[in-house]
């Protein structure tokens, strides 16, 4: 289970993004919802904006939660299940479900389950709901709801079947301990590269990039200017550095703060066909990638071997 965590301002447009007025081939279906009325997207968003009122001066009051499962799960997380995941899913978060407005949506566009959760960020007495590092917050979630509903466990799954599928070709042909330690680096690298295109994308700061990356064993080391400007950013795992230009000229310093500052232009005005395009590239995204880890996973025979069962893409 994968948790895409986002903070917006706009109730009316991500009413209409996971209701799905105009397009009901996406099958939109409400699960569960608490303190909003269903029928409309134009009902849900008002109800959402009268207790968001209490709060004038609370920009970004809209928190959205996209949840995913793999394709595997799709017969044990049933509606009914994923009505409950999604309480569970606000209790860990530390988010009182009997005090707060949400509403919690299924798609069905997608060959894996997922759903959206719009709560609000202003509870029925008025307070404000924090979102000071939800995201990390987020994945510990995720894993505690995997273990309790006995779930795929999805989080860091690119890293962990790497260790399972054994040694890459590079480490496999490396003959001293130099070429070992090129080797390792290179895995590193790949494994970071992995994360970053899970959370850089996201993110509004370094700081919250540094979040969610701690989250997945990795660090975030940043050099600035005397003008404060960010000078280089160098990734840390298992005592491997790595450069961000080294990952990929997108995650060098200066691109990364590019992309948080339209992140954070993104935020302020959230546009209902952007979101609906980043959602459905990230759902889709997701739905490859447990792919490939399933493919990646399968043991290699050779002939006369019996089939080997496969065990899915679990850790």
């Amino acid at each position: 289970m994968i948790g895409k965590v986002k903070v917006n301002q706009s109730f009316g447009a991500m009413c209409q993004y996971v209701l799905q007025e105009k397009t009901p081939d996406k099958g939109a279906e409400v699960l569960a919802a608490h303190g909003v009325r269903t029928d409309s997207a134009a009902h849900m968003a008002a109800d959402f904006d009268a207790v968001r009122a209490m709060r004038p001066t609370l920009g970004k009051a809209v928190l959205h939660v996209a949840l995913a499962f793999p394709a595997e799960e799709k017969e044990k997380v049933t509606p009914e299940v994923m009505g409950r995941i999604a309480q569970d899913y606000l209790k860990g978060l530390q988010i009182d479900p009997e005090n707060t407005q949400w509403a919690v949506v299924r798609h069905q566009d997608k060959a894996h389950p997922h759903m959206h959760l719009v709560v609000n960020r202003v509870d029925l007495d008025g307070q404000t709901v924090s979102d000071q590092f939800i995201r990390s917050r987020s994945v510990d979630v995720c894993k505690s709801i995997e273990q309790q509903y006995g779930l795929i466990v999805a989080d860091q799954v690119g890293r962990k079947q790497a260790r399972e599928i054994g040694p890459t070709p590079k480490q496999q042909q490396a003959t001293t301990p130099k070429e070992e330690q090129s080797a390792e680096w290179s895995r590193a690298r790949q494994e970071i590269g992995r994360a970053l295109s899970y959370t850089a994308g996201q993110a509004r700061s370094f700081d919250e990039l540094r979040e969610a990356l701690q989250a997945r064993g990795i660090g975030l080391e940043l050099t600035r200017r005397k003008d404060g400007s960010p000078a280089g950013v160098v990734f840390a795992q298992d005592g491997h550095r790595v450069k961000g230009s080294q990952v990929g000229r997108e995650y060098s310093a200066g691109n990364l703060e590019k992309g948080f500052a339209k992140v954070r232009e993104l935020g302020q005005e959230p546009a209902q066909a952007l979101q609906q395009v980043g959602q459905d590239y990230a759902l889709a995204k997701l739905a490859a990638e447990y792919a490939q880890a399933k493919q990646r996973q399968q043991p290699e025979r050779t002939p006369g071997q019996e089939k080997s069962r496969g065990l899915g893409i679990g850790e």
